[in-house]
């Protein structure tokens, strides 16, 4: 009874080797080791998990230590989340190593012959890693640990450093749209045009805004001809099946 009814205690993750900063670089690869204790006696269970991405040719999870089961076998150590089982109890410290690489945001993707990039907008809360200890019924014992961090785009920092330092404001909203809308190679150009020395033969706003129409016709033209691609394919079905 008197068991029972105390507290359990915290589990603590020991940072042993490595570097877990607050902000990573999209797609970089991360290798730390931390040791983990005060696992209450009362624990079957030690679920593991972490944002980290594995890496070809290399677990994810490295356990050091022996004496308990892995739910999955091998296999396992390289998913998000494990789960370590014990028959006769877990050791005072288990040191774990996890090796793998920053989820990446940015994806590509070609619309009509125009370069759309696209990116996940969320940058915030990834963990390292989240541990925490259970019973039997898979009910959390005590209070598990957590380290988070942030992913960090280094061409997007590049470039809003660029942007603020151009003192046309209608041309930072223009590039910026652009920007926002997946087209970063036509935001850069742009961009590129801006922070330039220029001659006086054509006005800045005046030349962004002939390259913006004429971005937009040529966008808007490739979804026309699209339309009519789907519409002669269409009838070309229709034909085919003799409707």
């Amino acid at each position: 009874m008197l068991l029972f009814c105390l507290p359990a205690s915290a589990v603590i993750a020991d940072l042993k080797e490595g570097s877990l900063v607050e902000s990573q670089n999209e797609g970089g690869i991360i290798q730390y080791t931390i040791e983990v204790s005060g696992i209450p006696k009362q624990a079957e269970v030690i679920e593991m998990n972490t944002d980290l991405i594995p890496v070809p040719q290399a677990s994810l999870w490295q356990i050091e230590e022996s004496g308990f089961n892995i739910s999955g076998g091998e296999e396992s150590l390289n998913d998000h989340k494990i789960e370590l089982t014990a028959d006769s109890g877990f050791p005072d410290k288990i040191a774990v190593t996890v090796y793998g690489r920053v989820p990446v945001l940015t994806s590509v993707e070609i619309v009509d012959g125009v370069v759309v990039t696209r990116r996940v907008t969320q940058t915030t809360g990834y963990i390292y890693y989240h541990i925490k200890a259970l019973d039997g019924n898979m009910d959390a014992l005590g209070t598990g640990t957590t380290k988070t961090f942030s992913i960090t785009i280094p061409d997007d920092e590049q470039f809003m450093s660029e942007l603020n330092a151009i003192n046309d404001p209608e041309m930072r909203g223009i590039i910026d749209d652009l920007y926002s809308r997946g087209l970063r190679d036509e935001a850069k150009e742009l961009l590129r045009y801006a922070g330039s020395p220029k001659e006086a033969t054509l006005p800045l706003t005046t030349a962004v805004l002939i390259g913006v129409v004429l971005l937009v016709i040529g966008f808007g033209a490739g979804m026309v001809f699209g339309q009519i691609r789907a519409k002669n394919m269409q009838d070309f079905q229709k034909e085919y099946k003799g409707e």
